[in-house]
């Protein structure tokens, strides 16, 4: 561990850990998933602005780092202290950054650090696409919850499913589901001449919403569920 921090004490020194694509991806998910936890729509923008004040807390901190240094080292060989050397010593400090600024600092941060950065948040949001959109592939459809939840309403002869916007609304509440998608969804189930203007690859899409279904039936071996699910399929079938 110690070793660790005087690595990172001497990549601070030689300006390289601040523009480490490494410390740089590090920092990026620490302080957005931080900042995540706070506010549940916070943006990957917000967290670029703030690696970048970072960068510059660090340049900062750099300078006055090696300013120090160079005044204890000057301060040793010369064996002078008082309150014109303090002066003169500041001035010189604060004349001399205008040109660390623009040599290094500013450089560093346009060809470098940016670059690094722009590129994490591109890797970060393009991992959360991936991840959202394995999530979405998962997901039953639409039409499979509408099946699912159909079984179980008449499984416990609950009959409470129409084709009306009040059960619409509420499976769109339990699933969290398009409010549109899911009425379209009891229409097929529930009105005949919805199933009858089905195209070919819609039945075989339909088919495969009832596939997902059954495969949740299955694994939880309600046969009643799988029974009434059947029933409903005839109707989809076409001599």
């Amino acid at each position: 561990m110690r070793s660790l921090n005087m690595k990172r004490l001497k990549s601070f020194f030689t300006f390289d850990l601040p523009v480490n694509y490494s410390y740089i991806y590090s920092r990026f998910r620490k302080t957005h998933k931080g900042q995540r936890d706070i506010y549940a729509s916070w943006p990957a923008e917000a967290t670029r602005r703030q690696l970048i004040n970072e960068y510059w807390s660090n340049a900062l901190w750099h300078y006055l780092l090696l300013f120090v240094l160079a005044d204890v080292v000057v301060f040793f060989y010369s064996g002078q202290f008082n309150a014109m050397y303090m002066l003169a010593g500041v001035t010189l400090g604060m004349v001399a950054y205008l040109p660390v600024y623009f040599l290094i600092y500013r450089p560093t941060f346009t060809g470098d650090f940016l670059p690094k950065l722009e590129t994490v948040i591109a890797a970060y949001e393009g991992s959360e696409r991936a991840w959202q959109e394995k999530c979405k592939q998962d997901q039953l459809t639409n039409r499979a919850l509408v099946l699912l939840f159909y079984a179980f309403d008449k499984a416990s002869k609950a009959n409470y499913l129409t084709p009306s916007d009040k059960c619409a609304d509420l499976l769109h509440k339990i699933f969290g589901s398009s409010p549109d998608g899911i009425k379209k969804a009891l229409d097929l189930i529930f009105k005949k001449d919805k199933r009858a203007k089905l195209e070919h690859r819609h039945l075989v899409e339909v088919g495969k919403s009832f596939e997902e279904a059954y495969a949740i039936l299955e694994a939880m071996q309600f046969d009643e569920g799988i029974q009434r699910l059947k029933q409903l399929e005839q109707q989809f079938q076409r001599p």
